[in-house]
C-alpha cells in the first residue's frame, strides 16, 4: 500500500490487536482562558504561580476559575503555555495630565505582532503594554530638559508656618509648575497638590517654618529616581545634537498593579530623542525603541506634541525645548470581560492545534462546555495525535446539586465526543483563593493533568496517574460532590474517572480509563500515553533519516536505534514485548522505487492493575498450611 504523502514527511499509523474482557521536561501543558494583563492570542510559557502572576495579573472575581485552572496544574508541573483570550479588552491609553494633549480612550493591541504590525496609533505618546484595566492604574512621567528637572520660579512666595497655601507675586504658578513637582523655598521641598491659579496653589503638607517673600525652585517630581538632569548624550556630542536626553519613569499610580499607591515599575535614564542615537554598548538608545524593546508596562505609540522635532536624526539637530515635565495618567483600559464559549474555543483550535510550533502532552480544558471540548478533542488532540486533553463536567452538575449529581454528568458525558485522546475526571473542588481572601469552586480536571504531569517526572507516562501513590490531588478543602462506591461503578462505566476523598488518605484520582466505550488497549490513559511517548521519540529518530539513501544499511542503523529505546521502556515496564520489522519484506523494490521507508512496530503493553481480590481463608489451628494452600 503506498504512503499518501505529497511533500516529505513521515506517517505514522495505529493498529490494536487488544481485546479486553474489561471494558521529555516530557510532560509539558496547555491552557486557554481569561485573564486581566497579559498578551492576546498568544501561546506564553508559564513557569510557576508567581511567574503566571507576573505575566497575567493576579486573578479577581470574574477570572478566578480561569486564573486557578491554571495555577493548579502548576503546582505539579512547572510546563505551561497559557493563551489569553478576550473579546473586547481595551489597552489603557496617554491621557495627559497638564497642558494640551489626548486623552485615554483605548484601543486594542492584542500582543508585540499586533502593536509591529500597526502603522499609527492616534491616541496619545503610550498605551499600555496589554489590554486590561490595570493598565488605567498607569503613569507615565518624562523629564525632557535640564529645565524640566528644576527651574526657578519667578516671583516670591509667602507662605504662613504651617499652612499648605502658597501665595506668589507674580509667579504665574500655573504656567510654571505642574501637580506632584517639589516646590523648595527655605529648607523644605513639599510636593505640589493643586494648582489655583496664577498666583495660588497648594501644597501636599504644611510648611513647618512658613516663609516670607522668599524665592522659590521647582523640582521634577521623580528627581531623586535618577543621578542628575538630561542634558546631551555621548552620541549626541559626537553628532552636533544638543538637548536630546531625557527621562522616563513608569510608576503604579493608583496602587492596582503593586497595591502600592505611586509604587515606581521602570525607569529609563538618559534615553534620546535621536532615532538612530546608539548607547555606550553600541544598541539604540532612541527612547521609543528603549521602551518597546524593555519595558513591561508600556508601549511608545507617538511623540509628544510639544517635541516637534523628537524622533528625527541626531546629525547637527537641536532638540525641541521642552521646559516642563509631561506626565500621563493612561486611561480607556478594559479586561474585556464577557467571554464566550466560542472564544474560548477558538482559542484551542486556532492556537493549540499545530504540533510543531507548541509543543504538549496534556491540554487542561478548565470551565469548558461541550462545544469546546468537543473541538479540543476533534480539532486538537485528534489532528496532532500527541496529546490528551482533560475535562471536567459542567459546575451546575456537581455543585449545590444534591442528588441529580450522577444523572446529569451522564447527561453531558453524552454531549461529548468519545475518544481516547480525552479523559473525564468526576467534578469541582473548592479551594482558598488567596488574592481575593475568598474560596471558589474550580474544575479538577487541572488537578488530573496535573498528575499526570507528576507522574511523569517521577516515574513514566506509560504508569497510571490514578491511585492513592500517584493521584493525590493537592490544594483540597472539599469535593464539591463526593461519589459514594455506587456512583463511582455508574461514572466508571461510562469513561468518567472518579475523584473522592478518603478519611485519612486526603483526595484520589480513582481511575484511568479515556473517554471511549471499546474495549481495546487505549482505553486506559496508561497505554494511550505510552503510544503517544513511544510515537514522539521514534517519529523524531526517523526525521533525521528522511533524505538518507533508501537502503539496507539505513534500514539497519534505524533499527539499531529503536530497538535499544524499546528496551530501555521495556526495562522501565512500559511494554512486556516488541518486535521491529524493518527489511525487504515490508520494504521491497516497489516501496524502495516509490522513495518510501516502512517500518512496522509491534508493541505489547502492559496494563494497570484495576480490580483486585483478596481471598482471607480462616483455619484450624492444627491445619497444615501447605496442604490448606494447595
Amino acid at each position: 500500500m503506498a504512503i499518501s504523502l505529497i511533500s516529505p514527511g513521515i506517517k505514522i499509523t495505529e493498529t490494536d490487536f487488544i481485546s479486553s474482557s474489561q471494558t521529555p521536561s516530557r510532560t509539558a501543558g496547555a491552557f486557554v482562558g481569561q485573564f486581566r494583563w497579559g498578551p492576546i492570542n498568544e501561546v506564553t510559557q508559564i513557569g510557576s504561580e508567581s511567574d503566571l502572576v507576573i505575566n497575567f495579573g493576579k486573578p479577581n472575581a470574574t477570572n478566578a476559575v480561569d486564573f486557578y485552572s491554571a495555577a493548579n496544574f502548576l503546582n505539579y508541573s512547572g510546563n505551561l503555555s497559557v493563551v489569553r483570550v478576550a473579546n473586547t479588552a481595551l489597552n489603557a491609553t496617554a491621557e495627559q495630565t497638564t497642558g494640551s494633549g489626548n486623552t485615554g480612550t483605548g484601543l486594542l493591541i492584542s500582543n508585540r505582532t499586533s502593536y509591529d504590525n500597526t502603522a499609527s496609533f492616534d491616541v496619545g505618546p503610550w498605551a499600555a503594554r496589554y489590554a486590561g484595566e490595570l493598565g488605567n492604574s498607569l503613569k507615565v512621567s518624562v523629564c525632557p530638559s535640564s529645565n524640566a528637572w528644576s527651574s526657578s520660579l519667578t516671583g516670591t512666595f509667602t507662605i504662613a508656618a504651617g499652612s499648605t497655601t502658597v501665595v506668589g507675586a507674580g509667579s504665574a504658578a500655573n504656567t510654571q509648575l505642574t501637580v506632584g513637582d517639589y516646590f523648595v523655598a527655605g529648607n523644605r521641598a513639599i510636593k505640589v497638590a493643586s494648582i489655583t491659579n496664577t498666583t495660588h496653589f497648594t501644597l501636599a503638607s504644611g510648611h513647618l517654618e512658613g516663609i516670607t517673600s522668599s524665592a522659590g525652585t521647582r523640582r521634577w517630581e521623580y528627581f531623586n529616581e535618577f543621578s542628575g538632569a538630561p542634558g546631551t548624550s555621548d552620541d549626541g556630542t559626537l553628532k552636533g545634537a544638543s538637548n536630546d536626553e531625557m527621562h522616563i519613569i513608569v510608576v503604579d499610580e493608583d496602587g492596582a498593579i503593586t497595591n502600592g499607591i505611586g509604587t515606581v515599575l521602570e525607569k529609563y535614564e538618559g534615553v534620546s530623542k535621536g532615532s538612530d542615537a546608539r548607547s555606550p554598548n553600541g544598541g539604540s538608545n532612541y527612547y521609543k525603541n528603549v521602551i518597546n524593546q524593555l519595558s513591561s508596562y508600556i508601549y511608545w505609540t507617538d511623540h509628544d506634541a510639544a517635541g516637534s522635532n523628537w524622533g528625527n536624526t541626531l546629525i547637527g539637530t537641536t532638540y525641541t525645548a521642552v521646559t516642563l515635565p509631561k506626565k500621563y495618567s493612561l486611561a480607556g483600559g478594559s479586561d474585556g470581560y464577557g467571554l464566550s464559549s466560542g472564544d474560548r474555543t477558538t482559542g484551542y483550535k486556532t492556537y493549540l492545534s499545530v504540533k510543531e510550533t507548541v509543543p504538549v502532552s496534556v491540554i487542561i480544558a478548565g470551565q469548558a462546555v461541550a462545544a469546546t471540548i468537543n473541538s479540543i478533542i476533534t480539532d486538537v488532540c485528534e489532528t496532532r495525535k500527541d496529546c490528551i486533553v482533560c475535562f471536567s463536567p459542567l459546575r451546575a452538575n456537581v455543585v449545590n446539586n444534591t442528588g441529580n449529581e450522577v444523572t446529569d454528568i451522564l447527561t453531558f458525558a453524552d454531549t461529548i465526543t468519545r475518544s481516547t485522546y480525552a479523559f473525564a475526571d468526576s467534578g469541582w473542588k473548592y479551594q482558598y483563593d488567596r488574592y481575593n481572601d475568598t474560596y471558589i469552586y474550580v474544575p479538577l480536571n487541572a488537578d488530573v493533568a496535573g498528575c499526570m504531569a507528576r507522574n511523569d517526572t517521577n516515574r513514566d507516562p506509560w504508569i497510571s496517574p490514578a491511585g492513592i501513590s500517584s493521584g493525590n490531588i493537592s490544594n483540597v478543602l472539599k469535593l464539591s460532590w463526593n461519589p459514594k462506591q455506587a456512583d463511582r461503578d455508574t461514572l466508571y462505566k461510562i469513561g468518567i474517572n472518579p475523584v473522592f476523598t478518603q478519611t485519612g488518605r486526603g483526595t484520589v484520582l480513582f481511575g484511568d480509563k479515556t473517554f471511549v466505550l471499546k474495549n481495546q488497549s487505549t482505553n486506559r490513559i496508561n497505554v494511550r500515553r505510552l503510544f503517544i511517548e513511544l510515537q514522539k521519540t521514534i517519529g523524531a529518530v526517523a526525521e533525521t533519516f528522511l533524505f538518507e539513501q533508501n537502503d539496507v544499511t539505513t534500514r539497519t542503523a534505524f533499527v539499531n536505534l529503536v530497538i535499544p529505546y524499546l528496551r530501555s521502556v521495556q526495562a522501565r515496564r512500559g511494554v512486556s514485548n516488541f518486535r521491529v520489522v524493518c527489511d525487504t519484506t515490508n520494504n521491497p523494490e516497489s516501496v524502495v522505487n516509490n522513495n518510501e521507508f516502512i517500518c512496522d512496530i509491534f508493541i505489547q503493553p502492559i496494563g494497570s492493575v484495576n480490580f483486585i481480590q483478596l481471598n482471607f481463608v480462616s483455619v484450624r489451628g492444627s491445619a497444615n498450611f501447605t496442604e490448606v494452600a494447595a
